[in-house]
């Protein structure tokens, strides 16, 4: 019961940084339509540049989880792929940690920028000045979920289940499953 509440949980967390990586992704369209609109009109959006730069980060690493998990990142299994058995069990597990590790490390860092940036008040140089350690803080939280779905990847590897990315890419295409899912 608490493992299955517990992977409800995760999952939902997931998908959460999915919809956020969608909505920042829409939140660029948006911006974009407004700037062409406003030069048809004859006016300039002001920090439409800034906003669509701060927002692409958000929108490329919020997701990051959520495609890990339903096996559409883009892997290269040209030795894994060859391994099998035992040899194949440690590699994975290897290259779990190490990109659990990387991962961990990057949000770390993100975090403790944004914690600065928050702290002496930096804002962005271009025509708005919006608070640096918003995107930067959004950065942080998609990478530190990159990183707990590779630890629970990892876990759920080391029990002898399945990991997601390889259950996922035995089922229908990433696409199909996003679309069920949402």
């Amino acid at each position: 019961m608490a493992s299955s509440l517990l992977r409800r949980a995760l999952d939902a967390l997931y998908l959460f940084g999915g919809v956020l990586g969608a909505v920042a992704l829409a939140a660029i369209g948006v911006i974009i339509a407004l700037q062409v609109g406003g030069r048809a009109l004859g006016r300039v959006v002001l920090g439409a540049d800034d906003l669509t730069a701060l927002t692409v980060a958000a929108s490329a690493t919020l997701p990051l989880a959520y495609t890990f998990r339903h096996g559409a990142h883009i892997r290269v299994d040209l030795v894994m792929g060859r391994l099998a058995g035992r040899a194949r069990f440690v590699m994975e597990a290897v290259s779990l940690l190490l990109a659990a590790g990387v991962a961990l490390a990057f949000a770390y860092a993100m975090a403790d920028l944004a914690h600065d940036s928050f702290e002496f008040g930096e804002v962005a140089q271009g025509s708005l000045a919006w608070p640096l350690w918003v995107p930067q803080s959004l950065v942080a939280f998609g990478t530190a979920l990159l990183a707990l779905a590779l630890i629970d990847d990892l876990v759920v590897h080391l029990a002898g289940g399945t990991p997601s990315y390889r259950r996922a890419a035995a089922a229908a295409p990433p696409v199909e499953r996003a679309v069920e899912e949402v």
